[in-house]
């Protein structure tokens, strides 16, 4: 990681980072839930759920299902969610300033399917802003591998030193770490300031305008 570089690329986190989705999702884990006899989970525990793509997800609240039933529920859910992506799902406040003041290239991965990550974009009038969006079934691997970071590296031609990678969870800080690249952390998503001070990010945001802030002093 060589830090105080000059930034080419700014890699960017969806859930937590650039949109709140919590709420469409727990809708979504919570119909399955229903389905399969359990009760509903509450937001907060859902959103500490997030971060790892809908199978991790759906793994975690249906605990009690058996194996074979799995990939019918991953389906179920992904059927649901599919409809209601944007219900409740906004960006946060001044994302969209932050996005058209950041002058270099935008990419968006998230461990989201791709459909989704894309749709909920377009829908919000986010996608314009990046170059590619890239979600959790685009590589062999999702984050926390390393390998999406590499593969973004090689399509754009660009060393370690050249992107920066932002996001608001584990995943998205250890990718960052992991490809040995500079990393953001946001404090406004879905972890507390002490998990994301065990996380250790180079730089910490609390607000879209500071992530601006720390782009700009980067590529000075």
């Amino acid at each position: 990681m060589v830090l105080n570089s000059k930034i080419k690329l700014v890699i960017f986190d969806l859930d937590g980072t650039l949109i709140d989705s919590k709420y469409d999702l727990t809708d979504a884990v919570n119909f399955v839930r229903h389905e399969y006899g359990f009760g509903p989970l509450s937001v907060d525990k859902v959103a500490s759920y997030l971060g790892s793509g809908i199978t991790a997800l759906v793994k975690a609240v249906l605990t009690d299902i058996k194996d074979e039933e799995f990939d019918t529920a991953v389906k179920m859910f992904k059927d649901n969610y599919s409809k209601h992506l944007t219900d409740k799902t906004l960006p946060y406040k001044n994302v969209s300033d932050m996005l058209s003041t950041i002058p270099q290239k935008k990419v968006l991965l998230s461990n989201k399917d791709e459909r989704f990550s894309k749709q909920i974009l377009e829908t919000l009038g986010l996608s314009k802003y990046f170059t590619n969006i890239y979600g959790g079934d685009s590589f062999k691997e999702k984050k926390p591998s390393p390998l999406p970071i590499y593969e973004i590296l090689k399509k754009f031609s660009l060393n370690k030193e050249d992107v920066v990678m932002i996001g608001d969870g584990a995943n998205d800080i250890m990718v960052g770490k992991n490809a040995g690249i500079t990393t953001i952390g946001v404090l406004y998503g879905y972890s507390s300031q002490q998990q994301l001070n065990n996380l250790a990010p180079d730089y910490q945001a609390k607000n879209p305008k500071e992530i601006t802030d720390i782009v700009e002093k980067l590529s000075n």
